[in-house]
């Protein structure tokens, strides 16, 4: 054999060696997978609800246990290669759960277990919310969860957690009881407010910087029948359903009532959009909804309402589809409470983009800001577990979180599109700002990390934890990841 064909054959067998793939699937327990290009399971592993949010990594590992994460970790660390950790696959964020690197699909950790003596649900990591529901179902209990039910239960919670019960028992994270985790260097250990309890309060919105959360402890909350239903409006209405909006957030005290307000452009055709049109999702979380709930929307003439109740929770919940076949990007800022000339602004602003992105001829299809009210003590309720957690940084004055999202199909469009929804929350923040709704000792507010945009232009941890809560999570970090392995996968980095 000639000497060149010798360094050709060792040379592949030092790639093979070195192949994060190839280690880990040699190290797995017999129920863990691992899934490569070109087969069907690893399409569905790595599929996302936004299409621009997916990346092909090297391989899929799917773990069926705490030791095979161990595995991996030490793995991607030994060989520095980038991973990602995928539970719903909702971010919009490219590399917040998809890599080039080894992708980890927490499949195997899809179970929901109320344990009724405890008064907790324990939730694997890898679960969706629409998962939760379903389990609940019927049991008289369910948890502080995601509004989406297509979302997964890890990023949701780790980031902060607005739900319709926030009113009544603030954030998901605020309703933790434990936390099961793989730390970096592969141990397996617990957080609560009495095992780790710095790791906990980080965890507590600090994302994956600590390492891999394999099981959530919530406690449970009581759940009867409710109210719920989504209500569209003519673009002409849309005055009156903003007054309806800050009606509700001005004079409601009833923590069971919840309203999450749409101002949404869509396409008219001939490179146009459509006067923004206002909707909103009603929910009431009880069997008897109170005389003159919500009878300012109710008095609005409707284009359609999927109004119902009293159903069980699960039906409110619905079965959103956990894939949208678009790209696209979210946004967010967050205000004190709104007024009316404030929601004319945003529905101005959704008006101006939409004729801008209209014009231009853009695969625009969808431009979106949904307004989220709630009451002035949601995130000082007695009923928390604990109020020690990272985000939010400030809990009084409440912050208002909102959610921008601009859909369009054309890959070719990334950089515009990009370009164009950090102008858009410029405006709206600069808008706030003028009308006094901005808190004046942050920059934009409590953004909310989960609806957050990532990239060179888009938001920054700070923007979430504020100077002393990040100081606190670089120390956490400091001390259970000191090699900085979670480094190597993508989010928001502390």
């Amino acid at each position: 054999m000639k000497s060149s064909q010798v360094v050709t054959l060792l040379a592949a067998a030092l790639r093979v060696a070195s192949d994060p793939c190839t280690i880990i699937s040699a190290s797995l327990s017999a129920d863990a997978n691992v899934y490569y290009p070109n087969s069907t399971e690893y399409t569905l592993a790595i599929e996302h609800w936004l299409v621009s949010s997916i990346q092909q990594p090297q391989c899929v590992v799917e773990p069926s246990s705490a030791q095979d994460i161990a595995v991996i970790l030490k793995t991607v660390n030994a060989t520095k290669t980038p991973f990602a950790v995928k539970g719903g696959g909702h971010s919009s964020n490219i590399g917040f759960s998809s890599t080039t690197g080894v992708h980890i699909s927490l499949a195997q950790f899809n179970y929901t277990k109320l344990d009724v003596s405890a008064g907790t649900v324990a939730i694997g990591g890898g679960t969706n919310w629409i998962s939760v529901y379903t389990t609940l179902d019927g049991t008289g209990f369910n948890v502080v969860g995601g509004r989406n039910p297509a979302v997964g239960v890890g990023g949701f919670t780790l980031g902060g957690g607005y739900s319709w019960k926030t009113n009544a028992h603030g954030l998901a994270l605020d309703n933790l009881v434990q936390l099961s985790i793989v730390l970096p260097d592969g141990t397996a250990a617990t957080a609560s407010a009495t095992s780790n309890p710095d790791l906990f309060f980080a965890l507590k919105g600090g994302f994956n910087n600590f390492g891999v959360v394999t099981e959530f402890t919530f406690r449970a909350v009581p759940q009867d029948l409710v109210f719920g239903g989504h209500l569209t409006f003519d673009a002409a209405q849309l005055t009156a359903v903003n007054a309806a909006v800050v009606a509700f957030e001005q004079n409601n005290t009833d923590t069971r009532a919840a309203v999450v307000h749409g101002i949404t452009g869509l396409p008219a055709g001939n490179g146009s959009f459509a006067a923004p049109v206002p909707g909103v999702q009603l929910f009431y979380d009880g069997p008897t909804l109170p005389e003159g709930m919500f009878s300012d929307f109710f008095a609005i003439p409707t284009l359609t309402t999927t109004w119902a109740g009293p159903i069980t929770f699960l039906e409110w919940s619905g079965t959103d589809g956990s894939v949208s076949g678009l790209r696209g990007f979210f946004h967010a800022f967050s205000t004190l409470p709104h007024t009316t000339e404030f929601l004319q602004d945003v529905a101005d602003e959704v008006s101006a983009f939409g004729t801008s992105l209209g014009s231009g001829n853009t695969s625009a299809v969808y431009l979106s800001v949904a307004i989220e009210p709630f009451i002035s003590t949601a995130l000082r309720n007695n009923n928390a577990t604990s109020r020690s957690s990272a985000y939010p940084p400030v809990r009084s004055p409440l912050l208002l979180p909102s959610n921008i999202f601009f859909g369009y199909t054309d890959a070719a469009e990334d950089a515009i599109m990009y370009a164009a929804i950090v102008q858009f929350q410029a405006h709206i923040v600069a808008k706030a700002q003028a009308r006094g709704l901005i808190y004046p000792e942050s920059q934009g507010g409590s953004t909310y990390s989960n609806y957050a945009l990532a990239g060179p232009d888009g938001a920054h941890v700070l923007d979430f934890y504020g100077p002393a809560h990040l100081a606190q999570l670089r120390s956490v970090r400091s001390k259970f990841d000191p090699d900085h392995v979670m480094s190597l996968t993508g989010g928001w980095k502390v």
